[in-house]
């Protein structure tokens, strides 16, 4: 028998509707989190160059170069150590390609040990040069054979020992034969011959040189010299023989250049088997007068000859 007072059952309430989200909203929202990072942090990027290798052997090669040229392999000698300097900086420097700085430093290295090799070997020939000049008489400019004098007047040499030295000097009007060294394919060489001097020619050269500068005591003396270019280039008598003045008492006096018209200096180049006179001028003491002697030699190694005894004024 059913129950006159039940009731039925509740409904269940009403599902809410969702909630509607305003258009543009989403702009202002946060950003959604990164995911967490994994594995190792990514590595500092490296240079591709190193410029101190390619400085290194940059110099190592300018080096190389210079080290072939006198005097220059001095600077590439220089150049050498920097590029070593460079390359061993290039080698220790860190995120940078050692390819170029261990290509550097050798380079380098050679470079510097040939430089200072040259430098030594070129000076030890400069050395040997001079030292050949000086003593076995190898390059013309300064070197002669022994000088052969002529007396005045005559085709045949004279007695040996006339005119190598003050006591037995040649009479004016001699001619010397100067030749350069036997080995010496340019063949320089001079006939010279000296006239009668004029021991006072103090008033002569002060109106033809203004730059006379007599000390006290002192005069110029002049004695006419006849040269002939016996070489097979065109030379200059002033500056291929020397002059000079020995006084009684020994002391040289050496000519100066006096460039006055008429003078052995003014005569400029002379060419083969030409002759030209000039005279040459030279302050000689007032006291010594006629008893000096007149000096000629070939460049600076030549025995001197001496002239003297003169004929006439």
């Amino acid at each position: 028998m059913s129950n006159p007072t039940s009731f039925p059952p509740p409904e269940a309430p009403p599902t809410p509707p969702a909630p509607v989200t305003p258009v543009g909203s989403t702009l202002n929202s946060p950003p959604p989190p990164y995911p967490p990072l994994t594995g190792a942090p990514a590595s500092r990027p490296t240079s591709r160059t190193n410029g101190l290798g390619i400085a290194s052997i940059a110099l190592g090669g300018v080096a190389l170069v210079l080290a072939l040229i006198p005097i220059l392999n001095v600077l590439g000698a220089l150049a050498a150590l920097v590029g070593v300097v460079l390359g061993v900086i290039g080698l220790l420097q860190r995120g940078k390609p050692k390819l170029t700085a261990i290509i550097g430093v050798p380079v380098s290295v050679v470079s510097l040990a040939l430089s200072v090799l040259l430098v030594v070997l070129y000076a030890v020939a400069f050395t040997g040069w001079v030292d050949t000049v000086e003593d076995d008489g190898a390059s013309y400019l300064i070197t002669e054979e022994e000088p052969v004098v002529f007396e005045p007047d005559s085709s045949e040499p004279a007695d040996a020992g006339l005119g190598l030295s003050p006591d037995n000097p040649a009479p004016f009007g001699s001619t010397v034969h100067f030749r350069s060294a036997p080995d010496d394919f340019l063949g320089y060489g001079w006939d010279v011959t000296l006239g009668s001097p004029t021991l006072d020619a103090t008033a002569e050269v002060a109106a033809g040189y203004p730059y006379s500068d007599l000390e006290p005591g002192e005069q110029y003396a002049s004695v006419p010299v006849t040269v002939t270019n016996m070489g097979s280039l065109r030379a200059t008598p002033a500056v291929q023989l020397k002059f000079e003045y020995v006084t009684s008492g020994l002391q040289v006096v050496e000519k100066r250049w006096i460039n006055m018209e008429g003078t052995i200096e003014t005569l400029g180049g002379v060419d083969p088997e030409a002759s030209e006179t000039g005279n040459v001028v030279i302050d000689i003491p007032t006291a010594d007068g006629d008893r000096g002697v007149w000096g000629v030699r070939f460049y600076m190694n030549s025995q001197t000859v001496y002239f003297g005894a003169p004929t006439g004024n």
